[in-house]
Formats: C-alpha cells, structure tokens, sequence
C-alpha cells in the first residue's frame, strides 16, 4: 500500500474548500434579508404609509389604522412637510420578521421580546396576534407606531446616536417611564449614553431614561431645537451649550420630576 504524502498544495486546497464552505453558509444564512417582502403579501395603503401583510388581514387592519391614524402627525413632529414613502411590513410569525432583520443566525438567540425594528424607511413587525413573545397584542400594535419614528428618523439623519433615536421614538409614542424612576434606578452616566448597543441601552434602563432626556430638552429649549440636535447631533448648535451641561440639566430634571412621592 502507497501512503498519499500531504503536500503543501494539496493543505491551500482544503483550506480554499473550507473557507468557500463558510462562506456559502454565511451568505445562506444572511439571504433572507434580502428581501423584505414575502410571498403572496397584501398591501393597504393610507396617505403616509403602506402596510403589507401576510395572511393576518384583520390584525393587519387593526395595526393600519392605528399607524395611518398617526402618520400625519409624527411626520408633522418630526419636521416633515408631507409624506416620505414609510412602509410597515408585518409577518404572521416572530421568526420571520426577526430573520428579515437578521438572518437565519436570530432563530440561535432565542429574542422573544424582539418584534419590531425598521431597515431605514422600511418598518418591519411580528404580527400582534403571534402567540409566544414576551408582548402582548397591545404592546405590539403600539410598537408599530414606536418603529415608525424610528423609519422618519433615519431620514433626518443617517447616524442619529441610539440615545437620541430611541428618545425620540419613545417621546412621541408609548415612553411610560415611572415617576420615581430618579429614586428607584440608577442614572446613566453620560458615557453610557454614547452607547450604540441596543443590548447596553436596555440593560442601562434607556427605555425609560432616553424618554425623560427628550423632555427635559423640549420643556427647557422647545421642540425646534431638539429637531436641531435630531439632524446635526451638534448640542451646541442646537441649544448653545455642551453636552455635560446639558447632563447636568438633566440631572437635576429628574430630581425635580421624578423622584419618590412625587
């Protein structure tokens, strides 16, 4: 018998065959993002926004006529003079929307609470009437409305920083923070506001603080200096002072506003 000797160009062989392997796996993995839209989708379509559903027609009615209801005036909020072409696709099952958003590899993560984002313009929802998220039907035709600011933001700005993002979008629909959220929680540093992990933003506690910081601004500037920050990120164009002054007001925003036996 002839023992086969490993030859150096027979070594670059297998490893060129793995790494193509992997990398078919990876693409194969990432292909259902390609395409937002499914199969066989129905459309209803309002002034400012167009729906499109898989086979859930009358949740699907229910979640349009809230957004539709409200399109005007988030747009209007936001600086928008008329409609921008926003389009809300809503899928019957958590795993598609989540792999639209991000691949084969979100069936790994086990993401119950994840059931809404946006990809630019394009907002993307689990139907309310999927059973086994930790949302119930509520919570998740409200966050139809949530994502939707999200889709208007990125068109004032392409890089808006999470903290201001998620703000915003809390502010004008479903933040509910607890008026003692001063003195039962611990405030973000202003170095963790600069965070752009969704997973840091949540564990910090920003989906009730991102909220508070809009306000204090909008009650202490008024909204078109906020709608100045929202498009050039710049605090001291916006309001004529940095952002650790601005910090520091807020600070004392919570103190006053939220606080124990308020």
């Amino acid at each position: 018998m002839i023992e086969r000797k490993s030859t150096p160009k027979r070594a670059l062989r297998i490893v060129l065959l793995a790494v193509c392997v992997l990398i078919l796996l990876v693409a194969a993995s990432f292909a259902p993002t390609l395409f937002v839209k499914t199969g066989g989708m129905k459309e209803l379509k309002g002034r400012y926004i167009t729906v499109y559903y898989e086979k859930e027609e009358a949740v699907a009615r229910d979640v349009f006529a809230l957004a539709d209801g409200q399109s005007e005036r988030i747009a209007k909020a936001l600086g928008f003079e008329g409609p921008q072409d926003i389009r809300m696709y809503i899928y019957d099952r958590q795993s598609t929307f989540q792999t639209r958003k991000y691949g084969l590899i979100a069936l790994l993560l086990n993401l119950n609470w994840y059931i809404g984002d946006n990809r630019g313009r394009d907002v993307l929802l689990t139907s309310p009437a999927e059973s086994g998220t930790a949302h119930g039907y509520e919570e998740i035709k409200q966050a139809a409305i949530h994502e939707m600011v999200h889709a208007y933001n990125s068109i004032l700005s392409k890089r808006m920083p999470l903290w201001i993002n998620e703000g915003l979008a809390l502010y004008l629909t479903n933040g509910d923070p607890p008026r003692n959220l001063y003195s039962t929680s611990n405030v973000p540093s202003l170095a963790q506001t600069h965070t752009a992990s969704p997973l840091e933003f949540a564990n910090m506690g920003g989906y009730h603080f991102a909220h508070t910081y809009i306000e204090y601004l909008d009650q202490t500037f008024g909204w078109e200096a906020v709608l100045t920050l929202a498009k050039t990120k710049d605090p001291q164009a916006a309001f004529g002072m940095d952002e650790t002054r601005l910090y520091e007001g807020w600070i004392d925003f919570l103190k006053e506003n939220y606080s124990a036996g308020m």
